[in-house]
């Protein structure tokens, strides 16, 4: 009867714990409007008329965890005037203005801003594009819902390039004030290694030489991601280098959506402001300095390059075989002289040698 006792309160314990672990903890979302209530189920969909599955379904523990969990729905989707709603017709912008006030803000937060510079960039999607570039041009989803677009470490960014990024949409007064909220956001920041960047801008656009022939680009465009991997730079970016410049480096400013073409005056890499570009990283710059092409495909019609990096290439596996040679030769002779090769207790040479040691 005693044990009996003993034993009942921790089991009543045990099982209230395991009721609570079983029905766990929902996730909310800002779904005021109870958008979920139809949209929730895994099965909710349609086949368009090209014969594609549509899924209208929205999983709420992933919505919940993202950056627009409190955001409500109608906020992007404007064009929704009642409850349940015709067809969806129209395409969400990402420069609509949302219900939520930034910290120390006076407006309601918007993409505007971002898309204004978007739309001005040479990846933007402009009337007169043909429906093929208009669907090969990257767009706001195929980066920011990219697998590669993950959160990393907050060791891999500097603060000062951190808070650049702040101010493409806040404004700079009230530094102090907005200490607390710049210090929350460095958790949840959105910058990539140099690996990340590049395999980003490559797969699936400027590596497919391909796609790349067929909207007309230059020469330079084609063979970019190429003659990239073939530099100082990319070689770098391949080792592992943290600190090599790729792709946004050069062609970007802290906004990161101002890319234009390299004749643009705005253009990071117009002639005109690739000295500041360069003095990101190198110190000494001067007009020589941002001759250099960067992009430079080595073949014959480069002689100095071309010899140049094939001299550097025989030297690299001259001495590599060279080392091999001298490698081979020493386990030769020391065969010959009895020694016997083994790969135990921490060396591959046991024994003595026969050779008598001269006077």
């Amino acid at each position: 009867m005693k044990l009996s006792k003993i034993f009942i309160k921790p089991s009543l314990y045990f099982l209230m714990l395991l009721m609570v672990l079983s029905f766990g903890f929902r996730a909310e979302a800002a779904d005021k409007e109870n958008c979920l209530m139809c949209h929730k189920y895994r099965q909710l969909g349609r086949i368009d008329e090209q014969g594609r599955k549509k899924n209208y379904n929205v999983n709420e523990n992933i919505y919940a965890n993202t950056v627009h969990r409190n955001v409500p729905c109608r906020d992007c989707h404007t064009y929704i005037t009642r409850l349940p709603h015709d067809p969806v017709t129209e395409e969400v912008s990402c420069a609509n203005e949302c219900h939520i006030k930034p910290p120390f803000a006076k407006e309601n937060f918007s993409h505007r801003k971002i898309i204004n510079i978007y739309n001005k960039s040479v990846h933007a999607i402009k009337e007169n594009d043909s429906p093929d570039l208009k669907l090969a041009k990257p767009y706001c989803k195929y980066c920011h819902l990219n697998p590669i677009y993950t959160r990393v470490s907050e060791k891999r960014i500097s603060y000062e390039k951190t808070l650049a990024r702040c101010f493409n949409c806040h404004e700079k007064k009230g530094v102090t004030q907005a200490y607390k909220h710049v210090t929350h956001r460095l958790a949840h920041k959105t910058s990539r290694s140099p690996q990340e960047i590049v395999q980003l801008c490559s797969k699936n656009c400027h590596e497919d030489v391909e796609k790349m022939k067929k909207f007309n680009v230059s020469k330079e465009s084609v063979e970019a991601v190429e003659t990239y991997n073939e530099s100082i730079h990319g070689k770098a970016v391949a080792l592992g280098s943290q600190q090599t410049a790729d792709c946004i480096s050069c062609h970007a400013t802290s906004a990161i959506h101002d890319i234009y073409k390299k004749d643009n005056q705005k253009a990071t890499i117009n002639p005109a402001n690739r000295a500041k570009i360069c003095r990101q990283c190198h110190r000494k710059v001067n007009e020589r300095f941002i001759q250099i092409d960067v992009h430079s495909s080595i073949n014959n019609k480069k002689p100095i390059l071309f010899f140049m990096n094939l001299g550097l290439r025989g030297a690299l596996y001259s001495t590599i075989f060279g080392l091999m040679f001298l490698a081979l030769i020493e386990t030769i002779g020391r065969k010959r002289d009895g020694i016997k090769w083994q790969i135990k207790g921490g060396t591959t040479w046991r024994g003595k040698s026969k050779r008598e040691p001269k006077n």
